[in-house]
């Protein structure tokens, strides 16, 4: 039983790509006028399949623009270590989050996210943003 479940966990993880640790930041470079993807997730089984819908929500806005999450088709970067990274080479049901400053606004932004995986995997996610 204690194995069933134990490789059941593993599975969840793997299925879904985004950072190894519960939470990360990057930061982006967008000009003032245009928007930057900041956030793309997919969660498949082996066979490149969706596993089910990925929850994604903003915990905290931009003070300086505003954040789109949309369903898009998206390329996933597993690790070539996991059995999923043959996915790496086509486009897969997925979710992203788009961000788009303030008309005119020039300066530091961010907006962090929280994900949601079908199989109840979660993890938190920051964007620091300059616009330029």
């Amino acid at each position: 039983m204690h194995r069933f479940v134990a490789a059941v966990l593993v599975g969840l993880l793997l299925s879904v790509a985004w950072p190894g640790a519960a939470s990360a930041q990057t930061t982006f470079n967008v000009a003032t006028g245009h928007e930057v993807k900041v956030s793309s997730w997919v969660s498949i089984n082996p066979d490149c399949t969706p596993t089910g819908q990925i929850v994604m929500r903003v915990t905290q806005a931009p003070q300086h623009g505003r954040v789109s999450i949309r369903n898009a088709a998206v390329f996933p970067n597993f690790p070539s270590s996991n059995v999923r990274s043959v996915c790496n080479r086509r486009r897969v049901p997925g979710v992203e989050a788009h961000y788009r400053p303030e008309s005119g606004y020039l300066g530091f932004d961010s907006v962090s996210l929280e994900m949601i995986s079908p199989g109840g995997v979660y993890r938190s996610y920051t964007a620091n943003i300059q616009v330029r």
